[in-house]
């Protein structure tokens, strides 16, 4: 062997060992004592009160894990990055999470069209993205290698809901209209309605989009009176169910209403008020189990949350907690040598994994949209308007 030759070799053999030593770890983001994560979401744009929320809650369940001891003896460290809901600004945040601070994988992204428009960085550079917070049936459908999708989509959410309405609530032959948002999440519910509708033998009887930002539904409300719609399929999100509904009540129509996930969240009704109960009934899709006492999941959250916080938790918190229990289980099954593909091959071997806040889990090579359940959840009025969702239905799968 020559000199030279010989003087290479224990130069690299001299660098590895030296990197052991020091702890260093062959793919970014991981030292033998912490695994590093990113997230990116809305921390100052129009929906900052979820992008917190859903901050807030990754953060609290890792702190939890990380006084335990963390994930094979490793400690999380999330960097979270805000975007603004603006998917231009996401992409710049993939960027920098991967390229400059050389996280392990993304643990979450709110919005599809972010996930969508950083899609290509992350195949490029082979990060997988853990959570999509977004029910748009685009993300899994059809399946992306680095994207998974742990929430039901809409188009499954409006089959389920239709269906409930025709076996459970005895509707037979309902006049239907849809109320959606006109932009993909919107779109994507409405093409469930229309499926169900094909399915089932209904006729859609009025359509109403309306643009991000519509406050007066007046004229929304007056075509599905008019057409005799008495079943309504929503897609909304948080200002828009209360103009609708009052704008019900105030020109008399009771229809049953549906509402999207979007608007499964207790501050919709408190906005709503009595207009919510005004019609025969309001119901939404809920994506997470009800958080009684007596779901072990929702249980553990409401008894750690305080030890970390001084702030009441939220739907977000809650809906993220259980975000962030996938990403450990997906970082345990991953071992204690993890890699990205070895992360990936983790998810996959989720079948039927139960959180106890999300509906069961299947993800599998060629299967990204992971989730096909929601619970039906009915507006009930209590005293001193502190209206409330209640599951009035166990984890529901389309059946179609």
């Amino acid at each position: 062997m020559s000199v030279r030759r010989s003087f290479w070799i224990g130069l690299a053999v001299l660098m590895l060992v030296v990197g052991l030593s020091s702890g260093s770890w062959a793919e970014p983001g991981v030292t033998d004592k912490e695994i590093k994560l990113g997230a990116i979401m809305d921390l100052s744009g129009p929906i900052a009160f979820m992008g917190k929320g859903i901050a807030g809650g990754q953060s609290t369940y890792y702190k939890y894990i990380n006084d335990q001891g963390g994930v094979h003896g490793r400690k999380i460290n999330l960097i979270v990055e805000d975007d603004g809901y603006s998917p231009p600004k996401s992409v710049a945040a993939a960027k920098k999470l991967i390229e400059s601070d050389q996280v392990f994988c993304i643990s979450f992204v709110l919005g599809s069209a972010q996930a969508l428009a950083m899609y290509p960085i992350l195949e490029r550079t082979g990060v997988p993205l853990v959570h999509t917070g977004t029910q748009n049936s685009r993300i899994g459908t059809p399946p992306k290698k680095y994207l998974f999708l742990a929430d039901p989509s809409y188009l499954d959410q409006a089959k389920i809901q239709i269906n409930f309405a025709l076996k459970d609530l005895n509707m037979e032959k309902p006049k239907v209209g849809v109320v959606y948002q006109d932009d993909e999440p919107g779109q994507d519910y409405y093409k469930g309605v229309v499926e169900a509708c094909k399915h089932y033998g209904l006729e859609l009887v009025a359509e109403a989009p309306f643009k991000r930002g519509t406050v007066d539904f007046s004229s929304h409300v007056a075509k599905l009176k008019s057409a005799g719609a008495d079943l309504v399929m929503t897609w909304l999100l948080v200002r828009e169910p209360a103009a609708l509904l009052k704008e019900a009540e105030k020109v008399a129509y009771k229809p049953v209403w549906f509402t999207a996930s979007g608007s499964a969240d207790p501050m919709i009704l408190k906005l709503a008020g009595d207009s919510a109960f005004y019609g025969n009934g309001f119901f939404a899709a809920g994506i997470l189990a009800y958080p009684f006492k007596d779901n072990p999941a929702a249980a553990e959250m409401m008894a750690v949350w305080p030890k970390y916080n001084d702030r009441p938790w939220s739907f977000y918190d809650y809906y993220s907690w259980g975000a962030a229990k996938i990403m450990v289980e997906a970082l345990k099954r991953t071992g204690k040598e993890p890699t990205r593909e070895g992360l990936i091959k983790a998810l996959e071997s989720f079948n039927g994994f139960e959180t106890g806040i999300f509906g069961p889990l299947t993800w599998g090579p060629n299967k990204r949209a992971g989730n096909q359940f929601i619970q039906i959840q009915s507006a009930v009025k209590l005293p001193g308007g502190n209206h409330k969702y209640f599951p009035i239905s166990a984890w529901v799968k389309a059946d179609f």
